[in-house]
This record gives structure tokens, C-alpha cells and sequence, in this order.
């Protein structure tokens, strides 16, 4: 069949390009170009909470995890877009580790193969036990994991609570800090994650005198006070809280004790009104209009001295003084400094603040265009950080990475009894399908200064195959150089790498630079070589731009983009991309549409959203149009024969070669509903309705005609338990019913993942029944069970391996038939750093 013709074309054929020698020097000589599904896994400080992001090399959609209550072994499932998944189906485990940061634990993620059409799984094992918070990323290409609650932390660790407006509703505070009155000038600056917030600083009897404490508010209950408190934990750790309301304190609300070091370490601070009678007497209105002039006139020489750093130390004691009539000059100053020091994004937070407290102020227009010339930013405030939060990353280098090595194996036997008329045909046949050794290496080198970000990225694997004539093969998936400033957020990127999204998609080999431009708007280009094409065509060429904007509108966000490729100096391929996405409070949108300029047809248009509902409902919704494979002009030599575009065009005609590109091209469409929810502590259930139907394609060139597929449907129910007779086990039961217009088809499977001695060593055990008869009344069977096995020698150091058997039967009219398979891998995955 030609979609069978297409996918291995898209597998079978790899392009061997020159990548850059100083980067390949460290790896491999060159190679095929197949690029891994999990691109990276790094920590994110988004908005007041720190998350786990999943960056992949291509489009995926979150379907569920399990369990959503808390354990330190949890499983997520997402789909791969369907046009992708022969390209980025994996075809050996991966693997990556993110070291831990303060409180939030190190995080071991592990995604092995499966089979085409079934959803992917993700397998995360945490250094402590855990209540996670799964959800589609900002965009198509990643998943992210907000940590609601850790083990040994009381309270919530996301979402932070707002601030209360009412002076009424004013109750509690978080004092983050507490330092003797002399040394009030040396308070630390609040984390951007509390930029929400008021920051005040309050006179309080320390042990010797009196003490100057730095708190932010306000809050209504102590349970929200203690969500902050324990936010802050990690770079605060004598932090407590202030109880302001004197009724509140008459009611004997327990105080929260922050923990056993800070009760050694952390002054006693008043919790009501009568304790503070000890508290020296605190300064005259007059005395602090009088100290807050006096460092404005500081600031003021320093500013115009252009020593924008210092100017910013003495406006933050400034700020730190009680409400004066020189406090909203010091907010409108504080960000001119900022953005004098070339720190944009805090610069930017200062902005907002001054909006936010004095609407109708003086300086409310001067602000307003200082925000229009920098940008109004994200509004979430995104930063990668390997920190806790709100700490900032210590300037030097530092390494990540691993070795991994795995061998694969597999064969196969089949028995084929067939009536002819002279009886009964018996035919057997086995073989060895598979046999080979795999090794990948995964490193990332990084040089991090105040003012910049440079990091080296190296991933690729060699493979020795025993059964092909082919005896090594070399893959690189990245090898490149990026550069990021820091201050004016120039980004550069040179090597193997995946492209800008938009209209440019798969690997490539070359350059892309991104900077930003007026407002909100960001501009990326890219230069260089395809290095994963479906066909290889000779001296091919691309170049890709794209113009994002984020938080055009509150939560809203969108981009532009052009591609041209070439191969010979003939146009290739010429699109335009439009990207629409919104990204808010437990609902995420992207929508995707490229149109193609030489063939004037939209070549591919997707639409996927998903959304936290109430009762802990997670809902993902899909629907996808596009050509498969994508329209190029290049598309031409499947089906031709030929290698070169520009023979080609000698011997056809320019629309003839067009409609041979249009005829390897069907449309491929699928739809799918997932929704999923806790139905009990332990159990969760979720049900899948997906459509899918690829398009006729004509006979072409050396291709026979193929028809439709029709629409084929699948209604999938699926139920987990999660720690039903361990404290950690997880246990799938599915059931999926197939319908099309030629066969129907009902498939139920059970998986089981249990951790065992403490976590470090994980038993997964699968099996699948499958039944499927079509309207020739031909019936198949086939069972599949399956065993994966892996344990932690140390924490380096790993050791896994798999192995799935497949037993089927096909009983037709005129014909039996008996096939047995089983595949196999075993290897270990030791980390560098």
C-alpha cells in the first residue's frame, strides 16, 4: 500500500548532510538525522509557581497522568500529532534527569517505545513523594508539572493566593526577613514571584533592641498567609507570619511555627496588639517623610550620575520605609533605574506595580509609555531557572548529561495454511527481525554570567546493526552552540537544532537568531540546510522568519512566519504560518494554520485545547487537517524515480510535477475528546472518542491507486488505581472499541507499574487482547503481553530492559494463519554529572 511506501520513505531514507565540524568533532563523523520526541526537561519559574517543563521536538497533545493524588511515581499519557509520529516514533528508551532544587525534588523521566496509534507514556519517579499537577504547556510542544503539595511541607504550593484589596480584610503578613535596625539597608530584594504583592517593612523588639522586619501582604486568613510562607521557605528560612488584625488575635489562631531551625534562628514578631507594647517607640510621619526625602535626593545624583545600580539600592530603602509622600516618586524611579542597569524584565515589574497602586498617580502617563517603549512582557513572567524559588542561578558553568547504552533484539515465526485445489498449501517462515546496539549520548555544557547565557547541547546515538548490511549507522539530533544575553534578550543559535515552529518545522542544520522588537514582539530567523527530509534532494537550502507576540491582549498570544526552502534554486517549498494560542488559569488554546504559496492550498490546519475543570476534570480536545506527507514540490520524486527536481522539470512540466507532488500528498484528518477525572482518592477514570480518515490518492508515477480509508472511530474507557495494595503502584484497565466502514475491532489491556525497595527498582507488567473481524468475515486474535524491568544501582547509575511477545491468529475463508513475535532490549543509562 503507498501510505505503507510513504512511511517508510520517511524512515528509510536518511539524509546525510555536513554538520559543523567543531561540534561533531565531540560526537560522531556525520550522520543520519532522527531527532528524539523529549527535547528537554528543565525548571521554570512562571508567575509565582515553579514548574517541571517537558519540551518536545514536535507537536503532542496531555491526555491524563495518574495518579493525581500525592506519590513519588506518577505516569502521563500524550499523543504525538498523528502526520509526526512515524518521524518522531522512538525507536529506543529515552531518558532525563533534572537535578533537585531547594524544596522541589530531583525528577527521573523515562519514555520507552510503543507501538503506532497508541498513546504515549511518560514514567517519572520522584526523590520525594509528591502531589503533581499535569497540564498541556504554553504551547504544542510541551507539558507541564506544578507541584500542588510535597511531602514534610504543610499547605499548598500552588497557586498563591491574591491579595486582599479591603484595608478591612487586612489580617495577615509574611515577614520575610528580620535584620537589626543598623542593618535595614542591607534587605534583600523580594522574589519576582511575590511582584503581586505589597512589600512593607515594620519596627519589632528583637533580642538587644529593636529590629526592622520585611514583609508582604496582605492576606485575609492564615491559611493563605502560610501558602506564601512556605513558598518562601527555601530562600527565606526564618520566615514567619505577622498577625495585623487585633480581633483575629483574640480568637487564639494558633501561630505557625516555620519550622524547627527557624524557631532557633527567627526573632519573636508581634502577633497582636497588646504584645507590642515593648516595641520602641516608631518614627513621627514627619521623621520618615523627612528620611525618605533625603534618600530620594540620593537617588536623584545617582540617576543622573548614570550609576543606575546604586540608585537602585537606595530606592529600595526607600520603598522600604512606611507609606510617605515620596513613595510613589521612589516606585516610578526605582524602574527607571532598573531599566538603566539593562534588567528590562524587573524594570517591568516596577512598571506594573505603580500601576496597580496608584492608577491615577502623577507619573501614571510617563509610566504607561515607559511600559509601551520595553513591552508589557508575558504577564506570567517566564524565566528557565535551576534554582528554587525566586533565586537566581550562581554565575559559573556547570555540566548535565548521560550515556546510555541498550540492546535490541526480536524475531519473529508465522505458519500460513491455505486451500488450493490440490489441497492444503502449509508454509513456515522465521526469522530474525532485529539485532542491534545502541548507544546515545545526551550533554549539555553551560557558562552563565550575570549578563549572559551560553550553553553547548550535544544529543545523538551510534547504532551497530548485526543483520543489516549496513553494520553503523550515526544519528544526531542536536549539536549546537546558543547564546543568550541576558540583558537585552538577543538569542543566537548555531548547529543542529529544531526549527522556529511556524511554517518550519523538523531539524535543521544552520543558524537562527532572535531578538526583540517593539512592545511585545519578538523577531526569530533562521538560515541553513534540512537535515530530515523526506526525500533527498541535492543542494537544498531554508529560510525561516517568524514574528511572535506574547500577551497582545490579557492571555493571549500569536504568531507570523515564512519559510522558503530550495533545492537547486528551484522553490521547493513557500509557506506562510499563523499561530493563535491563549495560555490562562487552567485553560490552554493553540490553533495552527500554513498555507502554501507554490501549490496555493493550506497545507495543514490544527486546533487543540485543553482545560481543568471543576472536580479536578481535565478535558483535551483535538482536530487536525492536513496533507501527509506536507506539500513540497520535491514531494515529485517518490513517485518519479527521479533524484534531482531540476531533471525533472527538463523532462515535465512545471504543473506536472506539481500534481505528481499533490498525488503522494492524502489529506489526513482526525478528531479526538479526552475527557478524565477523579472519581476517589485512589481510582481515576477517562474516556477517549477519537475520529480519523485519510483521503484517496490517484495512481501516479511508479504508484498504483489507493482509496480512502473512510472514517474510522474509536471509544476508548479507561480506569486507574493508584496505590491499591502498595505505596506505589499504578494500575490501568482499558477498553477500546474500533469502528470503520471495512472492519470492527474491540482491544482490552491492562498495565501495571509498581516501585519496590524504596523506589529504585520499578516492575511494569503489560498484557493486550485484541479482536477484529472485517466484512470479508475474516477474523484475527492476537495477545500481547509484555514485561519491563529497571533498577537504580546508584544515583547515576541505572540498569532496564523490556521484553513483549505477540501471539496471533488470522482465520479467513480460504486461509489460517499463526504468527508468534517477541522483541526485547536491555542496557544501562549512567549520568555524567
Amino acid at each position: 500500500m503507498r501510505v505503507q511506501h510513504l512511511l517508510a520513505s520517511i524512515i528509510g531514507y536518511p539524509v546525510l548532510r555536513r554538520s559543523w565540524p567543531w561540534l561533531l568533532c565531540l560526537m560522531f563523523a556525520g550522520g543520519q538525522s532522527i531527532a528524539q520526541t523529549i527535547d528537554r526537561l528543565e525548571w521554570i519559574d512562571a508567575g509565582g509557581a515553579t514548574l517541571a517543563r517537558i519540551s518536545f521536538g514536535t507537536n503532542v497533545r496531555f491526555l491524563r497522568q495518574a495518579p493525581t493524588a500525592i506519590s513519588d511515581l506518577m505516569q502521563i499519557s500524550f499523543d504525538i500529532a498523528a502526520a509526526d509520529e512515524a518521524v518522531w516514533r522512538p525507536v529506543m528508551q529515552e531518558s532525563r534527569r533534572l537535578i533537585a532544587r531547594g524544596q522541589y525534588p530531583d525528577i527521573a523521566l523515562t519514555y520507552a517505545p510503543v507501538g503506532s496509534g497508541r498513546p504515549k507514556i511518560l514514567s517519572l519517579q520522584f526523590g520525594k513523594r509528591v502531589q503533581v499537577l499535569a497540564r498541556q504547556g504554553p504551547d504544542a510542544r510541551s507539558i507541564d508539572m506544578e507541584f500542588v503539595s510535597i511531602e514534610g511541607q504543610k499547605g499548598k504550593l500552588a497557586p498563591l493566593p491574591a491579595m486582599v484589596e479591603s484595608v478591612n480584610d487586612r489580617n495577615f503578613a509574611v515577614v520575610l526577613k528580620v535584620l537589626d535596625s543598623k542593618q535595614s539597608a542591607d534587605f534583600p530584594r523580594v522574589p519576582v514571584a511575590l511582584q503581586d504583592y505589597v512589600v512593607f517593612s515594620r519596627q519589632v523588639a528583637i533580642e538587644g533592641g529593636a529590629g526592622q522586619a520585611l514583609a508582604v501582604g496582605y492576606f485575609k486568613t492564615l491559611e493563605d498567609a502560610e501558602v506564601v510562607r512556605i513558598r518562601v521557605l527555601s530562600q527565606f528560612p526564618s520566615a514567619s507570619i505577622l498577625r495585623l488584625d487585633a480581633e483575629v488575635a483574640a480568637a487564639k489562631v494558633p501561630e505557625v511555627v516555620p519550622s524547627q531551625m527557624a524557631e532557633q534562628t527567627a526573632p519573636q514578631l508581634p502577633l497582636a496588639a497588646e504584645e507590642t507594647r515593648n516595641v520602641p517607640e516608631q518614627q513621627t510621619p514627619g521623621q520618615i517623610n523627612s528620611d525618605a526625602q533625603v534618600l530620594l535626593g540620593q537617588a536623584k545624583v545617582a540617576l543622573s550620575q548614570q550609576r543606575f545600580r546604586d540608585a537602585v539600592d537606595v530606592l529600595s530603602r526607600a520603598l522600604l520605609l512606611p507609606p510617605n509622600t515620596s513613595t510613589e516618586l521612589a516606585q516610578e524611579w526605582i524602574g527607571n533605574a532598573w531599566e538603566g542597569t539593562g534588567d528590562v524584565d524587573r524594570a517591568r515589574i516596577e512598571y506594573k506595580l505603580y500601576q496597580r497602586l496608584y492608577p491615577n498617580g502623577e507619573a501614571a502617563q510617563r509610566v504607561a509609555q515607559r511600559l509601551s517603549a520595553i513591552g508589557m512582557g508575558t504577564g506570567a513572567e517566564v524565566n528557565a531557572t535551576s534554582g528554587s524559588l525566586g533565586s537566581k542561578e550562581q554565575p559559573g558553568f556547570s555540566y548535565s548529561g548521560g550515556l546510555s547504552q541498550y540492546y535490541y533484539g526480536g524475531s519473529s515465526k508465522s505458519e500460513s495454511l491455505v486451500n488450493i485445489s490440490a489441497g492444503i498449501d502449509q508454509n513456515t517462515l522465521s526469522r530474525t527481525n532485529q539485532s542491534a546496539l545502541v548507544t546515545s549520548l545526551d550533554m549539555t555544557g553551560r557558562y552563565k554570567t550575570e549578563s549572559s547565557d551560553l550553553k553547548l547541547v550535544i544529543r545523538g546515538s551510534s547504532a551497530s546493526n548485526f543483520i543489516a548490511t549496513s553494520q553503523a549507522q550515526s544519528s544526531l539530533g542536536a549539536a549546537y552552540l546558543d547564546y543568550k544575553n541576558l540583558n537585552n534578550r538577543l538569542g543566537l543559535r548555531v548547529g543542529r537544532q529544531s526549527a522556529i515552529a511556524g511554517s518550519m518545522f523538523g531539524l535543521f542544520d544552520g543558524v537562527s537568531l532572535s531578538m526583540p522588537v517593539a512592545g511585545s514582539l519578538k523577531l526569530s530567523g533562521s538560515l541553513g540546510v534540512p537535515a530530515n527530509t523526506l526525500v533527498s534532494a541535492p543542494s537544498q537550502q531554508l529560510f525561516g522568519v517568524m514574528l511572535e507576540a506574547d500577551n497582545l491582549f490579557e492571555r493571549w498570544g500569536g504568531a507570523i512566519s515564512l519559510v522558503d526552502q530550495r533545492t537547486e534554486e528551484i522553490s521547493d517549498r513557500r509557506a506562510v504560518g499563523a499561530e493563535v494560542r491563549y495560555f490562562g488559569e487552567g485553560v490552554s488554546v493553540f490553533s495552527q494554520m500554513d498555507y502554501d504559496l507554490n501549490f496555493e492550498k493550506i497545507n495543514a490546519f490544527t486546533l487543540q485545547g485543553s482545560m481543568q475543570g471543576p472536580m479536578d476534570t481535565s478535558i483535551t480536545l483535538l482536530v487536525d487537517d492536513r496533507k501527509a506527507p506536507s506539500l513540497q514540490l520535491s514531494d515529485a520524486l517518490i513517485s518519479s524515480g527521479t533524484t534531482s527536481l531540476k531533471t525533472l522539470l527538463q523532462l515535465r512540466s512545471l504543473a506536472e510535477v506539481k500534481e505528481l507532488a499533490l498525488g503522494t500528498a492524502a489529506q489526513a484528518r482526525q478528531a479526538m475528546l479526552s475527557v478524565s477525572r477523579p472519581i476517589s482518592p485512589k481510582w481515576q477514570s477517562s474516556a477517549d472518542i477519537r475520529y480519523s480518515e485519510i483521503g484517496e490518492l490517484p495512481a501516479i508515477g511508479n504508484f498504483q491507486a489507493m482509496p480512502a480509508t473512510g472514517a474510522q472511530y474509536t471509544l476508548s474507557f479507561q480506569l486507574t488505581g493508584s496505590n491499591l495494595y502498595s505505596s506505589r503502584d499504578i494500575n490501568g484497565f482499558n477498553l477500546s472499541l474500533l469502528n470503520s466502514g471495512t472492519l470492527q475491532g474491540t482491544q482490552f489491556s491492562y498495565n501495571n507499574l509498581t516501585g519496590i525497595f524504596d523506589n529504585k527498582a520499578s516492575v511494569e507488567f503489560s498484557i493486550s487482547l485484541y479482536t477484529q473481524t472485517d466484512n470479508t468475515a475474516t477474523k484475527v486474535n492476537r495477545v500481547s503481553p509484555g514485561l519491563r524491568l529497571s533498577y537504580k544501582l546508584s544515583e547515576r547509575a541505572s540498569v532496564s530492559g523490556e521484553t513483549i511477545f505477540e501471539q496471533s491468529t488470522t482465520d479467513g475463508p480460504t486461509n489460517h494463519d499463526t504468527s508468534s513475535a517477541y522483541f526485547f532490549y536491555v542496557g544501562y543509562r549512567y549520568d555524567l554529572f
